[in-house]
């Protein structure tokens, strides 16, 4: 038997493996095998890979509890295993285990290879959510960590595919044996390495097959794999367990997944569901790892949120149930629990809205909703990004105009109110283009909380800098800022309170700031409602800069920008700074079309450029106030959408596709994120690269970002299942390696 890694520490129970160090990046697998039809994910993700130490434990985590325990049986002849038989072995072994425990079907195993029952098995083409297995044969010019790498990808893969799997089942094989792997959801990578000579590969490689066709704890009992639809997506069945009795949520699409061996999270949604739950619609159910003892979890946060009053703007549950994890590693049980919600809005995409008005109007609401989180409800999203906000089409169709509406007359409206009223489109003031969703990073803050720090977290392009950072930001010494804007008459009437607390100023009243500096005392500083409105600010930003306007001549994103974007801390201040100053030319940020918006992100960004953590609390300034800046972001859009209303940039259509980035070196690296993957609005919006002819030429390169700092995938991006690997190499060169430290952001998942 190959000696098992000398370095694996001592576990804490004999029964299971424990964690070793982290195992390192997992490889962009498409770049190896020249699949450009989905995405590089988790350059940086830390796998943890841990060993049994013995065989006997291995198979005593196969068997599991008595319940689901491994018949003992004799197993069938077979030729000597080595990686030329492991095929036909492991089909006769598969074979033997549907007639002797009389499965229905056949499980195949399938170069290079995949097992799969036979009749889901398409040559080439077997979406992944049928997939049983997956692995491959060690290959020629892979050093020892990218091999391993590649196999563990493989789990990564099928723990997003598979959301009815609580452990994923793989192989890797050599000349000299076989790596059996194990990927546990929230948890990390368990390996046993045997070789082919080895007396107990038999009976290993018959219970590793086994619990293939009888998963017991390995699966949750509540999923069904079914149907594959006509866009060639496979659906799930969910069981609900609820006071009245099992629920049953058929045909359910994943559009969402991310995170495997973390806070494991799938989405999947059916707009027209008829399931109903308490007389309310369910239409999105998600499922999430989350830990257990933490201060706050999703279904409290919305218990908090609604519990006064529906609080329209943000997600409401119809369904929470907290889910126990068998146990499959006690460390990792003990520490996660499944947290189930179903709920009954169903939005778009933030990176689908179709033009320019639209998109201001759904942050002008996600910026009301925030305020009204923090003020009325004391809470902080704290994790703003183009995956938390998604946009909601107006209620009006084509064959039903809007009417106008003169609510000038209407007495004031109780907050929230969104912009369609104030735009005289709806006499609804609640109706809203944005949906908050996602508040598992969410903050409850109380007296006894309020000055409590908890660790960062945010999302890499879309954080708050000073989030980013661990603290205030610093200003120029002499800082000349803003002067608080006006408010539309419509704003001020329904808000009188909001309009005396920051009177508008003229450009003469305003007076230089001098920045104190000195000490930062860390552990007063916490995350605020400033930072949420900073990270809208980023996303609206990232937005304009991806849109690409139909019909309209094409025009490359310069590439400065973008580097800066997705730069440090310092970088993205450079770009903010930059987006401020009046004599700035800013290049190609926006398409040439979009120009107009530069004075407003102009604005905007100069909003940002003072950190009121600097600001004397017992000052007259108005700017000290908590709501100060998400007062003034919401005059200036308000303000920008009344007075453009009607141009033709405003509504003119946004292509799927974004920019392109004009790369003079070729490639940009983001060297700043843990992760790159893609959710649903990703699908449309793939990384690739356009050569203009001439290797010395600029090369052009679609936009694309890390959505969150945990990887995430859409269900459509998976990669083949079984690529071509050709070559082979020796066992003894496969193993585990230190991996490369990693800047990390999200710290309390």
């Amino acid at each position: 038997m190959v000696e098992q890694n000398p370095t694996t520490p001592p576990k804490s129970n004999p029964a299971l493996p424990s964690l070793s160090s982290p195992m390192g990046n997992i490889l962009p697998y498409y770049a190896e095998h020249n699949r450009d039809e989905f995405q590089k994910f988790a350059p940086d993700q830390e796998i943890h890979l841990s060993y049994f130490k013995t065989e006997d434990i291995f198979l005593a985590f196969l068997k599991g509890s008595d319940q689901d325990s491994i018949p003992q049986t004799k197993l069938p002849q077979t030729e000597p295993w080595s990686h030329k038989t492991f095929l036909k072995n492991a089909n006769q072994l598969s074979k033997f285990i549907k007639n002797k425990h009389k499965q229905p079907l056949l499980l195949v195993f399938r170069p290079d290879f995949v097992a799969v029952f036979h009749k889901h098995y398409r040559k080439r083409s077997t979406p992944w959510p049928y997939i049983h297995l997956a692995g491959e044969h060690a290959s020629k010019g892979k050093n020892r960590k990218d091999q391993t790498m590649q196999a563990v990808s493989y789990l990564h893969y099928l723990l997003l595919a598979r959301p009815d799997l609580y452990i994923a089942q793989g192989m890797l094989t050599s000349d000299t044996g076989v790596l059996f792997l194990v990927g546990i959801g929230g948890s990390g990578v368990h390996a046993l390495a045997v070789t082919w000579k080895d007396k107990n590969l038999p009976k290993l490689m018959h219970a590793f097959i086994y619990r293939l066709y009888k998963p017991g704890r390995f699966a949750d009992p509540s999923y069904q794999v079914g149907s594959v639809t006509a866009a060639d997506h496979v659906t799930f069945t969910i069981k609900l367990a609820t006071d009245e009795g099992e629920i049953t949520c058929s045909d359910f699409l994943p559009i969402y997944a991310r995170n495997p061996f973390g806070t494991r999270t799938h989405v999947f949604s059916k707009p027209d569901s008829q399931v109903t739950v308490g007389g309310k619609r369910l239409t999105v159910l998600k499922d999430q790892l989350c830990r257990l003892g933490t201060r706050f979890n999703e279904h409290t946060i919305l218990d908090i949120i609604h519990q006064s009053g529906k609080v329209h703007g943000v997600v409401e549950a119809v369904y929470k149930k907290v889910i126990e994890l068998p146990v499959l590693d006690k460390q990792a049980s003990a520490q996660r629990a499944k947290y189930r919600l179903g709920m009954e809005h169903y939005g778009e995409p933030f990176m689908a809205i179709p033009n320019v008005k639209a998109m201001l109007e759904t942050v002008f609401d996600s910026l009301e909703a925030l305020r009204y989180l923090k003020v009325e409800r004391n809470v902080l999203h704290r994790d703003i990004s183009k995956g938390n906000i998604v946009y909601l089409r107006p209620r009006k169709t084509p064959e039903n105009p809007p009417r106008v509406f003169k609510n000038e007359e209407q007495p004031p409206k109780d907050s929230p109110v969104y912009v369609k009223y104030f735009l005289n489109e709806s006499d609804d003031p609640h109706e809203t283009s944005a949906h908050i969703i996602d508040l598992n990073n969410a903050e409850h803050l109380t007296d006894s909380s309020e000055g409590l720090r908890l660790e960062r977290t945010g999302t890499r392009v879309f954080i708050a800098r000073a989030v980013q950072q661990g603290g205030p930001l610093h200003f120029p010494p002499v800082f000349l800022p803003l002067p608080t804007p006006e408010s539309p008459a419509i704003y001020a009437r329904n808000y009188p309170k909001r309009y005396s607390q920051a009177p508008p100023e003229t450009d003469g009243k305003v007076k230089p700031l001098l920045e104190a500096f000195g000490d930062i005392d860390k552990s007063k500083w916490r995350h605020e409602l400033d930072h949420d409105v900073e990270s809208v600010f980023w996303l609206m930003f990232y937005w304009t800069l991806s849109a690409r306007p139909v019909g309209e001549p094409e025009n490359l994103v310069d590439s400065g920008a973008w580097a800066l974007l997705i730069g440090t801390v310092a970088n993205r201040v450079l770009l903010a700074r930059g987006l401020a100053d009046e004599d700035s030319t800013s290049g190609n940020t926006f398409h040439p079309v979009f120009d107009p918006l530069r004075g407003l992100f102009r604005n905007l960004a100069r909003i940002i450029g003072l950190d009121r953590h600097w600001l004397d609390p017992e000052g007259a300034d108005p700017r000290k106030d908590q709501e100060y800046i998400v007062e003034a972001f919401q005059r200036l859009i308000l303000q920008f959408i009344i007075k453009h209303k009607g141009q033709r940039f405003m509504d003119l259509q946004v292509d799927a596709l974004p920019r392109d980035i004009e790369l003079i070196s070729g490639v940009i690296t983001v060297n700043s994120t843990t992760s790159q993957g893609a959710n649903s609005e990703n699908v449309r919006k793939r990384p690739r690269e356009v050569g203009l002819g001439d290797d010395r030429q600029a090369k052009r390169q679609a936009l694309e970002v890390d959505e969150d700092e945990e990887d995430e995938i859409d269900m459509e991006t998976l990669p083949p299942a079984d690529p071509d690997v050709d070559g082979d190499e020796l066992w003894q060169e496969i193993g585990p390696e230190e991996a490369e430290d990693g800047e990390e952001i999200v710290e309390d998942n």
